[in-house]
């Protein structure tokens, strides 16, 4: 079965998670396909975003629980290989040079709230839910999401999704500014190629070294952002595309 599905739309790589009877969980294969689709989108010079869309009405159910209860039975360093393998995915996620956007349905619960974070822009539907209900089957958040979400809520409201496990919508995760667009349902994937179409003609190397800079300004202090950032501006302004763009513009 494939797991994970890549289609080209115009300038835009569609990956869509395809595993309906699971509501899209991580079952085993998963992470190999999702970084394989990553990496087609990154290398492809012709693809200037990338989607991550979950078919079935549903973004992504996390970690399989079938999976799961058999690692009881694991080592301890068996079990941390495994947990490699979800933060290899979120990694690829974060750090991909083109520009991501996560389209979620329905929901994303578990670590499908780490694939949906670790995007760079959100676009969800009025209906969707985020849920980290771990600590219902005694089980801790994984695959980076405390520090996803530590990035932009509250303490009170980490507490309340990590601790509690209950769904928060996302007319609330609106209001903690989460999401870029609140989308009718059942329109969501219709709503992200709209908003893909947004990178089609804007410059490779700078939005690269842009994304570069938000990711560091997280953890660098002022001085340190501000030399990154004269760092990068001196590479593109010896860059072709600075001098087109800049030539254009006057």
């Amino acid at each position: 079965m494939t797991i994970i599905k890549d289609k080209k739309i115009h300038s835009t790589l569609l990956i869509s998670l395809n595993n309906i009877k699971t509501r899209n969980s991580m079952i085993p294969g998963f992470h190999d396909e999702i970084q394989s689709s990553i990496k087609k989108g990154e290398d492809d010079n012709s693809v200037s975003s990338i989607i991550i869309y979950g078919e079935g009405n549903f973004f992504c159910a996390g970690g399989d629980l079938n999976s799961l209860k058999k690692r009881r039975y694991m080592s301890r360093e068996d079990r941390l290989i495994n947990l490699t393998h979800l933060n290899k995915t979120i990694s690829s996620i974060r750090n991909c040079k083109k520009p991501t956007i996560a389209a979620v349905e329905g929901g994303a619960a578990g670590a499908g709230v780490s694939l949906a974070m670790a995007c760079d822009f959100l676009i969800m539907a009025e209906n969707a839910f985020f849920s980290l209900a771990y600590v219902k089957i005694g089980l801790t958040p994984d695959g980076g999401v405390t520090k996803l979400l530590a990035e932009i809520l509250p303490k009170q409201i980490l507490s309340e999704m990590s601790l509690l496990g209950d769904k928060v919508f996302a007319n609330k995760l609106q209001h903690y500014g989460m999401i870029n667009v609140l989308s009718d349902k059942d329109v969501v994937k219709d709503e992200a190629l709209k908003f893909s179409k947004k990178f089609e003609n804007l410059p490779y190397n700078s939005m690269r070294r842009i994304k570069t800079l938000n990711s560091e300004a997280y953890k660098n202090n002022f001085s340190e952002q501000m030399q990154l950032e004269a760092e990068l501006m001196v590479e593109s302004q010896g860059d072709k595309e600075s001098i087109e763009g800049i030539d254009a513009f006057i």
